[in-house]
């Protein structure tokens, strides 16, 4: 029997199903991210500790820099051609279905429905239960207040999961989705024995020399639009093949485009393949960039979004380039 489709829903009737249930396979969106990994982590350990069989299912592999995550070595690669049964299927951090990735969406068919747990603004309550809280800082905040609810010890190695998310997702507690809970939730996370300064330099402070050849090589496309409010920069297949680096290589290096005096909006391009182009953007004040994103099938936070546009990477510039401006100046 499904669950019953509703809009919201609250943690103590996610806490009920994650006690009833069985059998559970946990996926986040594509790209993953410190939060989407942190807190997908963290709930598989939790669900594993119950006595529940578990997957952790993703589409694209863990990155290099988060590969130090307790667990991460249990996450699979969805291969395609395969399929999945499991008995509930949670999505965490996701923002809409399909950001776990067109083909492991279709691979699912669970027995008695899906859980979307998230904090993006944007988030469509695509689920049989959805919890979605825009006022968390984390998707790995909420899992640690579900944690709490359920009254399971947390131990150190889900906190380093769930200090991880939290860390990443507020920029090292620099963004605006900085609150007195979130303040709250990491210093009980740092009480579990997180090694702050370990996490931070594994995550900001730790390259290959690959990273910044190709940081350099982005760095080096830096274009500003006449307003001066617009920046932007893009990554080609070619200056991967050349640093020997990959998508995964490219973490923060939006932030720099950010940092530009007078930037309100910065974006990076990045050629996935002649004809398909990913996004990422970020914004100070002005302009809610999540709201840009849903425009291409994207999504994420007001100040922090992204998508993947099937277009090559000069035409994905340009279009993108015309609905930001007209965001800030009302034409195109």
């Amino acid at each position: 029997m499904n669950c019953t489709r509703i809009p919201r829903t609250n943690l103590n009737e996610i806490a009920d199903l994650l006690r009833r249930g069985d059998r559970f396979l946990i996926s986040t969106h594509v790209n993953p991210d410190g939060d989407a990994l942190g807190s997908q982590l963290a709930l598989y350990s939790l669900l594993r500790d119950m006595g529940k069989s578990v997957e952790a299912v993703n589409t694209d592999p863990v990155p290099l820099i988060y590969r130090f995550l307790p667990f991460s070595g249990v996450i699979q690669r969805h291969e395609k051609g395969r399929s999945y049964r499991p008995e509930y299927l949670i999505v965490l951090d996701a923002g809409g279905f399909e950001r776990i990735g067109r083909d492991l969406a279709g691979s699912i068919k669970p027995e008695r429905g899906i859980l979307n747990i998230d904090h993006h603004s944007e988030c469509l309550p695509f689920g049989d239960l959805n919890f979605i809280d825009p006022d968390a800082c984390a998707t790995s905040e909420i899992i640690l207040r579900l944690i709490r609810l359920m009254r399971i010890p947390l131990g150190r190695e889900r906190a380093v999961c769930l200090y991880t998310g939290i860390l990443t997702d507020t920029g090292g507690f620099r963004f605006s989705n900085v609150t007195p809970d979130c303040l709250r939730a990491a210093a009980d996370l740092v009480q579990e024995g997180v090694d702050v300064q370990r996490i931070y330099e594994t995550v900001y402070e730790t390259n290959t020399f690959g990273r910044v050849k190709l940081l350099g090589e982005a760095l080096n496309t830096l274009k500003l639009d006449e307003s001066g409010r617009i920046a932007w920069i893009y990554v080609t297949g070619e200056m991967f093949r050349r640093t020997g680096t990959g998508l995964e290589d490219l973490e923060g290096f939006i932030n720099h485009v950010r940092s530009v005096d007078g930037v309100e909006v910065a974006m990076m391009f990045v050629e996935l393949n002649p004809s398909r182009t990913k996004v990422s953007l970020r914004s100070r004040d002005e302009i809610n960039v999540a709201r840009i994103a849903s425009l291409f099938g994207g999504g994420g936070h007001e100040r922090a979004a992204g998508c993947t546009i099937d277009l090559p990477i000069h035409r994905a510039v340009k279009a993108v380039m015309d609905v930001v401006k007209e965001a800030f100046f009302g034409e195109k």
